[in-house]
């Protein structure tokens, strides 16, 4: 009796505790959605919370590298924005990408990636955030209009996570659809741990770069020797007749360094 009254205590209080969370991160995430201001210090925070675990996880990196990787997790959600409210593609057509990404990194790296729903917005997708260009001009994007929609709508579709998002470990990795990244040739993007999500184009190419942006937002770089051009990281995304995507290798130091991500956790 007193072990099934102690459960059920615990179990009210982690609930009410973890709604508290939510809700205070929540209204941090809505504060960092501000045009410039906020997307200032959500870009300080993601490098410095990336910075900070990073340190934490210097054993397993190490052991990593060593060939010693204990199972580890990560998660991510889809976002699929629209075109004057008319979504981007479907769950069903994104899902490959989170499945390959799902299979590359359980047999490359021991990782578990956990696929925690799609999300399709009610709120009309802003031309900013619909269009993303791959390079300086789609950094600082993230501080105006474009940022601030994304933002928002991490807010609400990731309510669960928002506290996860400000303290970095363990934090979702979201995948937003959208409708066009530039340069013409891009079909994914990522600013590596400068923001909490990466974009990919409705395309089957776009769709199955998944594995490859979640890469560079685990501060994967590119490799261009054509000697890599099987490597997840090589920089054109490679699919067979299939769809599938063929580019899946990755280096022992490749690895080693996403598992050190503030992605990328054992809980």
């Amino acid at each position: 009796m007193v072990e099934t009254i102690t459960r059920l205590v615990t179990e009210v209080v982690c609930t009410l505790v973890g709604f508290v969370l939510d809700l205070v991160g929540f209204l941090i995430n809505v504060i960092l959605s501000i045009p410039i201001l906020g997307g200032i210090i959500r870009t300080i925070i993601n490098w410095v919370t990336e910075i900070i675990w990073r340190i934490v996880s210097l054993p397993d990196f190490l052991l990593s590298l060593a060939g010693i990787r204990i199972r580890k997790k990560m998660y991510v959600k889809l976002i699929i924005l629209n075109n004057n409210g008319v979504p981007h593609t479907t769950e069903a057509v994104a899902i490959r990408g989170i499945q390959t990404a799902q299979a590359v990194f359980d047999r490359q790296c021991n990782v578990n990636l956990i696929y925690t729903g799609v999300c399709v917005p009610q709120l009309v997708t802003n031309d900013m955030a619909n269009n993303i260009e791959c390079g300086a001009g789609g950094f600082f994007s993230d501080w105006w209009i474009g940022g601030s929609y994304y933002e928002l709508v991490s807010a609400d579709c990731a309510f669960q996570d928002g506290w996860k998002r400000i303290v970095g470990y363990g934090a979702e990795l979201i995948v937003f659809v959208i409708a066009d990244i530039t340069p013409r040739s891009t079909v994914g993007c990522s600013f590596s741990a400068t923001h909490n999500y990466v974009v990919v184009e409705p395309n089957i190419a776009g769709i199955q770069s998944m594995a490859h942006e979640i890469g560079h937002a685990c501060l994967l770089p590119h490799l261009e020797d054509a000697a890599d051009v099987n490597n997840l990281m090589f920089p054109n995304i490679r699919t067979d007749a299939a769809g599938e995507l063929v580019n899946r290798d990755m280096t022992n130091f490749q690895i080693a360094s996403l598992r050190g991500s503030r992605h990328c956790t054992f809980i």
